[in-house]
């Protein structure tokens, strides 16, 4: 298979101008689905900001004239943000959730790819966001997709960094093995910042960001009393890293000053979520749970819950110790289906069946994501023998299966009564 790079309108006035055509339809897209989250009863003011964010399709260029400096393109979780935060890098998520950018690309990729990545893809060749527009981009090694994606686009490898992911996450070879993996990641981003990172700035950083992980605990403990519902609070994840960090906080910390004194809603039917991420403007299974009547009130995506592991624990403030507790707290935190020794993500389940009023689990599958759709078996089997309901639905990027789709919740929401 040809590089996607290679394969597409470079040259060709007729490819461009399907680039256009197909740009003006992404654009939409990513309206529309602004539009309807606008038109909620449950809309505030407070949240206009974070759609005017994620309404704009996604341009590296754009965010580092918002942002004022260079990016550092994440694939995900993993890497501690930090640590580029501290080298003066702004990370940023590389994912998309557009149907029509995954459409510009799909021609040259396999048919089961998942549609995360087939989207990214296309929204590359759309944009130009490809991996020249960042100083660095780091990939690790969490699934195959992510690992072959620089081979699918064509890309530099020189010009990536790959952190190899232990596939085993609760031993002492593997913790040592990821410490190893984020020390080598800090060399090699000094060695392209030209910066060296002290302990003053990672320790700003840390400060910085467990602020950020503060306003969004109580803004998990509001979503969990029906107060901020699950489509709101993902989109203020989604929108993370989209703006200078200080504006999107403040925002944020507006948010929860508006939220914060609202009494209780009722949940109709709390729900965790489960299994593949989700990301804007393909918010189409929140929108059917809601339509099914119930209330996603927790979940264990890596675009929304996932993203905010907590603040950082430590007692050793010089820059190896830091380093030494950060790496510790992202790899331990991380509920990744890559992982062989993987029975915190059921835990985490559980814990949240025991604090909030959740009636059952829906696992959100996207075709092609091969990780979670063969940890479906072992959650499915858990949650089952532990009498919490549990339904998996497996679509993609398509509005087409969005009836059956509820139809299937609407039959599953009566057996939670």
């Amino acid at each position: 298979m040809a590089p996607v790079t290679d394969t597409h309108w470079a040259g060709d006035d007729r490819a461009r101008r399907r680039c256009e055509r197909m740009k003006g339809k992404a654009a939409g897209e990513y309206g529309q689905e602004a539009d309807r989250l606008r038109e909620r009863a449950d809309f505030l003011d407070v949240y206009d900001y974070f759609l005017r964010l994620a309404e704009e399709p996604f341009s590296a260029a754009a965010l580092s004239q918002r942002v004022g400096g260079p990016l550092a393109g994440l694939f995900c979780l993993q890497a501690p943000l930090e640590i580029f935060l501290a080298l003066g890098l702004h990370p940023v998520r590389l994912c998309a959730g557009s149907q029509i950018a995954q459409q510009a690309a799909a021609s040259s990729l396999p048919v089961l790819m998942c549609p995360m990545l087939k989207s990214f893809v296309g929204h590359t060749l759309l944009y130009e966001n490809d991996f020249r527009s960042f100083q660095t981009v780091v990939l690790p090694t969490t699934c195959d997709w992510v690992v072959k994606i620089p081979e699918i686009m064509g890309e530099d490898l020189s010009s990536l960094h790959y952190m190899e992911l232990p596939h085993y996450r609760d031993t002492e070879k593997a913790r040592i093995a990821w410490r190893e993996e984020v020390f080598s990641l800090v060399a090699a981003l000094e060695e392209k910042t030209e910066k060296k990172l002290t302990a003053s700035n990672l320790r700003t950083a840390v400060e910085t960001l467990t602020e950020v992980w503060g306003i969004f605990g109580a803004l998990l403990n509001l979503r969990r009393k029906g107060v901020l519902s699950g489509i709101w609070y993902l989109l203020l994840a989604n929108t993370f890293l989209l703006d200078r960090l200080p504006v999107w906080t403040d925002h944020l910390r507006r948010v929860l000053q508006t939220l914060q004194d609202r009494p209780a809603a009722p949940v109709p039917a709390g729900i965790f979520m489960a299994g593949s991420p989700i990301v804007f403007p393909n918010f189409k299974m929140l929108e059917i749970i809601e339509q099914a009547g119930m209330a996603a009130i927790a979940d264990d995506l890596c675009t929304s819950e996932r993203i905010f592991p907590g603040g950082v624990a430590y007692r050793d403030t010089s820059r190896d110790g830091l380093l030494r507790s950060l790496a510790e707290r992202y790899h331990t935190a991380c509920i990744c289906p890559t992982f062989i020794d993987n029975d915190r993500r059921v835990n985490n389940i559980f814990l949240a069946a025991e604090t909030a009023p959740i009636r059952g689990v829906i696992y959100h599958l996207l075709k092609g994501c091969h990780p979670y759709d063969i940890e479906a078996i072992t959650v499915e089997r858990r949650l089952r023998e532990s009498g919490l309901k549990f339904i998996k639905i497996e679509t993609d990027y398509g509005r087409e299966d969005s009836q059956n789709i509820a139809t299937r919740l609407e039959a599953f929401r009566q057996t939670l009564e």
